[in-house]
């Protein structure tokens, strides 16, 4: 998976906390350095298989004609 360089790892705490939830303390800080391991050599794919994981743009842009002032 080829990703833009803007892309960023985001985590859905309530799925994250569900998935840990019968984790020890222990595996809980396990599971987070592999995530942190993963993310930081790039292996989105991987990443993904979590399904407290995804992967997009850190901002949305904003449309040119938005409402909203600058």
């Amino acid at each position: 998976m080829v990703t833009n360089r803007t892309d960023r790892v985001w985590i859905n705490p309530p799925k994250f906390w569900a998935a840990t939830k019968q984790m020890s303390p222990e595996e809980a800080d396990k599971l987070v350095e592999k995530l942190v391991s993963l993310s930081e050599i790039g292996d989105f794919e991987t990443l993904q298989k979590f399904d407290f994981i995804a992967i997009g743009p850190t901002l949305k842009p904003r449309p040119k004609h938005s409402l909203i002032a600058s």
